[in-house]
């Protein structure tokens, strides 16, 4: 059995062929070091001797996806096609895997690659456009709910084989009833790190949990088997957040009441009429969230990065899972003291300071003083920040490619997951 998805070692394993290594140096050291994703490479991470099937697939194993490189000479081996093979066997039993492939100029991928989309690389170097494909790839948002104006629902649920089928079926119902399901990225840390899921269950207007049997009948927030999932009911609780709580009917809450728990079995695949009919009642019941969570964009306004569903901005928002906004989009009266509050209210600042534009910098001074996540980036050579900001890291980048790579590498620590992408 494979490692789940948030215990692998790797974020990307690089199929490639060896002709084409100027490229693959290209698209590792950019995926390394600006991006901020672990890459498995055979050059690095083999040593000596032949490359068996049994390697590849432990290898691809210990990745979360798989990015081929396909080119002329890449097709015409037959390792490619085993790489692919692999990683396509992988998503058959992993949904999380993902299979994103590169086709260069003249590589003929139709056989290969049947019932697969791929990219297209108008050359061989890396360019804006097929960079932001590329994480477009890796972080799937079509047909996703409007992260501005949907109904964002934190559920707490376990995805374990043996106990997903009746969390399926409420997300199911809580999908098709048009909200936004959130949850904890799968492989970030939970409570362990701080505040990070009360304040994504504080970011929404609602909380549905699903709690399957795990062979104890007895539940307490403080014990082991279902510790985690009271507790997030609790918080939702200290929210005055509305809920609606399915639980499989052998588990009772002992340190609490349990008498509004509608009831379902774990291994159950649809929903009875009444948790359907409580979820209705959910849309009506959901609540403007307690600290709404979006990304202040502190960058330069004639920038094209700044343009509402411009490609960089979509981009924070389809990792993070967040909406975004900037300055000029603030029509309030006293802009001045909006545009602060709205700084200030940020659950995380972007801030390019490139030139140490003087507005950019004040956003993110203030920022900084009102305690929210502020990250500074600049164009240039690397150098330290203004006196003021000199407490915090400033990557830097030389051209678009790496600016997209940095903002990935910055987005993806303030990610949660959206799991309608998932069902």
């Amino acid at each position: 059995m494979s490692l789940a998805i948030n215990r692998r070692d790797f974020d990307v394993f690089l199929s490639h062929a060896h002709k084409d290594g100027a490229l693959v140096s290209e698209i590792d050291y950019w995926l390394t070091e600006k991006a901020g994703f672990s890459v498995w490479l055979d050059s690095r991470e083999l040593g000596g001797g032949a490359f068996l099937a049994t390697d590849l697939q432990r290898a691809i194993e210990r990745c979360r996806g798989v990015l081929l490189i396909e080119s002329e000479e890449s097709v015409s081996r037959g390792w490619v096609k085993a790489e692919y093979n692999s990683a396509m066997d992988e998503r058959s039993n992993n949904e999380a895997f993902r299979v994103v492939a590169l086709r260069l100029p003249n590589a003929n991928v139709k056989e290969l690659m049947k019932g697969t989309t791929w990219i297209d690389a108008p050359g061989t170097r890396l360019d804006t456009d097929t960079a932001l494909a590329i994480f477009r790839a890796f972080y799937p948002g079509e047909m996703l709910p409007n992260p501005a104006t949907s109904r964002d629902v934190y559920v707490s649920c376990s995805w374990r084989n043996n106990e997903s089928s009746s969390a399926r079926a409420v997300c199911g119902v809580l999908r098709d009833q048009g909200f936004r399901l959130i949850g904890d990225a799968r492989d970030q840390q939970g409570f362990g790190t701080g505040d990070r899921v009360e304040r994504i269950i504080a970011s929404c207007g609602a909380l549905v949990s699903i709690v399957p049997f795990r062979g104890e009948v007895r539940a307490t927030a403080d014990q082991e088997p279902y510790k985690y999932f009271l507790r997030e009911m609790d918080v939702a609780a200290g929210l005055s957040l509305p809920s609606v709580i399915v639980a499989d009917s052998r588990v009772h809450r002992e340190d609490g009441s349990d008498q509004a728990w509608l009831r379902l079995e774990t291994n159950t695949s649809e929903c009875p009429s009444s948790i359907e009919s409580a979820i209705e009642a959910l849309w009506q019941e959901w609540c403007t969230p307690p600290k709404p969570q979006y990304v202040f964009c502190a960058m330069d306004l004639d920038s094209d990065a700044t343009r509402a569903g411009g490609p960089i901005r979509h981009l924070i928002e389809r990792i993070t899972g967040m909406p975004t906004i900037v300055g000029d989009e603030i029509h309030e009266p006293h802009l001045q003291s909006a545009i602060m509050n709205s700084v200030c209210d940020a659950f995380v600042v972007f801030a390019d300071i490139t030139d140490d534009n003087v507005n950019t910098c004040i956003e993110a001074g203030m920022g900084l003083a009102a305690g929210a996540n502020v990250e500074l980036f600049s164009r240039g050579k690397p150098r330290s920040p203004p006196f003021m900001l000199r407490s915090l890291q400033m990557p830097t980048y030389e051209n678009e490619v790496e600016r997209i790579g940095i903002i990935h590498k910055i987005a993806r620590r303030y990610r949660r997951r959206i799991i309608n992408a998932e069902l």
